[in-house]
């Protein structure tokens, strides 16, 4: 079952505040989630998810609970697949890459509250690598 969107966009903005104070918000931390920052394709305005994500060898893999048609993800995509992330503690420009991988083999790795809360809500998981500038 889906979360109510007001419940989900208050639930973002805490989540957004909390990473760039630094306070834990759990499940999540500085060393398990980041800020994806992308710019609307039509309305041009700028748009900040908490996103978890797995430190897969250095490597920053994020499961997307909405694959491809994640709004941020189409936005980045939009934008040639630029974006900016706040992560560990600093704001950096990014790459996203779409990954064709099973995305449970990163779920099992994840946090597992993150991991419960991706696939109670997922509706057409996939994956996506973040590669900082």
């Amino acid at each position: 079952m889906k979360l109510p969107w007001a419940v989900v966009r208050i639930a973002n903005a805490v989540t957004n505040l909390a990473l760039i104070a630094g306070i834990p918000r759990p499940p999540y931390n500085r060393g398990n989630a980041l800020i994806a920052e992308t710019i609307g394709r039509r309305s041009r305005k700028r748009r900040r998810v908490p996103v978890g994500y797995l430190d897969d060898g250095g490597r920053i893999i994020v499961v997307v609970e909405d694959g491809s048609r994640a709004h941020w993800v189409r936005n980045a995509l939009a934008a040639g697949g630029r974006l900016r992330i706040y992560f560990r503690g600093a704001w950096r420009s990014a790459q996203l890459h779409v990954l064709d991988a099973d995305p449970e083999i990163y779920l099992k790795r994840m946090n597992r509250v993150h991991a419960g809360l991706v696939r109670s809500e997922a509706s057409t998981p996939g994956v996506v690598e973040l590669v900082p500038d």
